[in-house]
């Protein structure tokens, strides 16, 4: 298991931030909206919709990353507060919220039917849901498959989570919960000075590569693994002169299905 607060997620965070706004923006707020950011990190989904004038609670499992939000929240004077919590067992009566967003958040839970479960559960009864996930395509998804290869090699394969970014399974899963999805798709650019540069930077301040170089430099292979990661970086930079990517994300958007009167 990963600790979020480690490191300094925050860097990564900030480089998501324009998904949240964007999600933001698709989820159609309405001021005085009662919004439950799961997974909320550092408080981009919390903040953005706070911005349109909702009421917000943000829950995430990291103590640390809850004061930077609060800290955030406090500097913009926003209607927001932040509570530590398991996404898996929201501490939230029935119907309390009219919106739940879960930016890269949701997707990482053990048990997605239980996490979509307590999202759908805290939402009034024409609430709706907005969740990202990352489309497995791209330098920064070969980035991450370079590492993970070189982890299942050490540590044996990690089980299998739930293919969120698979519209079919994702729509079954939200049939299975009273709810239908629909889907739309995003990108976001990420920028450095060079290729080298960014994987430093993650080497540096990530908590998965905070987690996982020391295991890879016990087994001897961290720098096979690196040099793997690099190259892909390098074929995938769009900036002759810098590093650009593009990263593909979907947005899904669940609502609960009406009860037959």
């Amino acid at each position: 298991m990963v600790d979020w607060g480690t490191g300094q997620y925050e860097r990564t965070a900030s480089e998501l931030e324009p998904v949240a706004e964007h999600v933001a923006s698709l989820a159609g707020l309405e001021r005085g909206e009662r919004v439950l950011d799961v997974a909320c990190g550092t408080g981009n989904a919390a903040l953005a919709a706070a911005r349109r004038g909702a009421t917000v609670t943000g829950l995430d499992a990291s103590a640390r990353l809850l004061e930077v939000a609060r800290d955030r929240a406090a500097a913009e004077q926003a209607d927001a507060s932040f509570l530590l919590g398991d996404m898996q067992a929201l501490p939230f009566e029935d119907g309390t919220f009219d919106l739940a967003l879960s930016i890269f958040g949701v997707i990482f839970a053990e048990d997605a039917s239980a996490a979509l479960a307590e999202m759908l559960r805290v939402l009034r009864p024409d609430g709706r849901a907005l969740i990202t996930a990352w489309v497995p395509v791209g330098a920064i998804h070969a980035m991450v498959g370079a590492f993970g290869e070189a982890m299942a090699a050490v540590s044996g394969p990690t089980p299998a989570r739930f293919d969120w970014q698979d519209p079919r399974a994702v729509t079954e899963l939200a049939s299975a919960h009273g709810a239908a999805a629909r889907f739309q798709d995003g990108g976001l650019t990420i920028t450095a000075a060079s290729p080298d540069a960014y994987l430093t930077s993650k080497e540096h301040h990530n908590p998965l590569s905070l987690a996982g170089r020391p295991v890879l430099e016990r087994a001897g292979t961290y720098a096979i693994a690196r040099g793997r990661a690099l190259q892909a970086l390098q074929e995938g930079n769009e900036d002759p002169d810098g590093f650009r990517v593009q990263t593909s994300y979907r947005v899904i958007e669940m609502r609960r299905r009406p009860v037959p009167s």
